[in-house]
């Protein structure tokens, strides 16, 4: 393992589009898929064993599932996958046009309902770096096809915001009150009420950045309700209180961080998977652990336990 200050890099995976980095309780595990090299992988705390699974399509995110497996985003749409058993069963498609937008990150709730939100497939085909996020995307109001998507224990899907480029998150507040969720094409993150039914409403500004700050990207939120916040193209993961205000930040060896979990027994440890997409030799020389499963050490504060999906 390759250490430094403040972090600790467990496997240097090169992983080219690491997402959806998640703690599995049942077997001590770290999860995490590369959505540009189809896959599931973990890696084990206790051991430090790694394995994989190469799936049959890509899959954006995955969250525990109660019965077994989990539930992911992939390109079929929603689907009960187990890396284990090698199963993979997609069962609802929630985009209205899967040929312009497609599925991207996805998370549970303390109800154990699942949140995936989608992305205009111009992110998929054209953008991987910062110059071009910011030319090939051009008016926003012509790429705003992503959708944010709530699936219920029931296995119906609910759409709770629409005109979105790139969702990633949410996030939620201890007391599940509160939802955050980014676009991170636009720059900006905003804050939702949420309803005892999931349903969304008062959307307001959270917070807004600029591409010199990196594009803000995945979410894990601690038991003090602050957000821990991974940027794509920057090398911080930042640390925000309820009120938008900058309570920690955390400099990484990459800089292309995507999405923290909380984990370990009492979760009590912070993990982020990261990327390298679009990286020739010498970027890599630069920062040779891109892509890496990296542990950010000294975190004071616990996370909020995962839930897992209750369908």
């Amino acid at each position: 393992m390759t250490e430094g200050r403040g972090w600790r890099c467990l496997w240097e995976a090169k992983a080219i589009l690491g997402e959806s980095t998640v703690w599995d309780e049942r077997d001590g595990c770290v999860y995490w898929v590369d959505i540009e090299a189809p896959g599931i992988h973990w890696f084990e705390i206790a051991t430090g064993r790694r394995q994989s699974w190469v799936a049959p399509e890509w899959i954006s995110a995955i969250a525990p599932r109660a019965s077994g497996g989990f539930i992911a985003s992939c390109a079929s749409g929603i689907a009960h996958v187990d890396p284990h058993k090698q199963i993979f069963a997609p069962f609802l498609q929630p985009i209205p046009n899967p040929a312009k937008a497609r599925l991207n990150d996805g998370v549970t709730d303390a109800k154990g309902r699942y949140w995936t939100g989608s992305c205009d497939c111009a992110q998929w085909d054209d953008s991987t770096t910062a110059e071009d996020k910011e030319s090939t995307l051009g008016n926003f109001d012509t790429r705003n096809t992503g959708e944010l998507y709530r699936i219920d224990i029931n296995g119906t899907a609910s759409t709770e915001e629409r005109d979105m480029v790139t969702a990633n998150g949410p996030a939620f507040s201890p007391d599940g009150k509160t939802a955050y969720v980014n676009d991170s094409m636009p720059l900006v993150s905003w804050a939702y009420d949420v309803a005892d039914d999931g349903s969304l409403s008062n959307r307001r500004d959270f917070l807004t950045f600029k591409p010199e700050d990196g594009y803000p990207d995945g979410m894990a939120v601690d038991v003090e309700g602050h957000i821990w916040m991974a940027f794509y193209e920057s090398d911080k993961l930042r640390r925000f209180a309820p009120d938008g205000s900058l309570t920690e930040e955390r400099h990484l060896p990459v800089m292309r961080g995507l999405r923290p979990a909380f984990g370990g027994d009492d979760f009590s440890r912070l993990f982020l998977i990261t990327g390298s997409q679009g990286y020739d030799e010498a970027r890599f020389s630069r920062e040779p652990l891109a892509g890496g499963l990296f542990e950010i050490l000294d975190i004071a504060v616990p996370g909020v336990p995962t839930t897992p999906f209750m369908g």
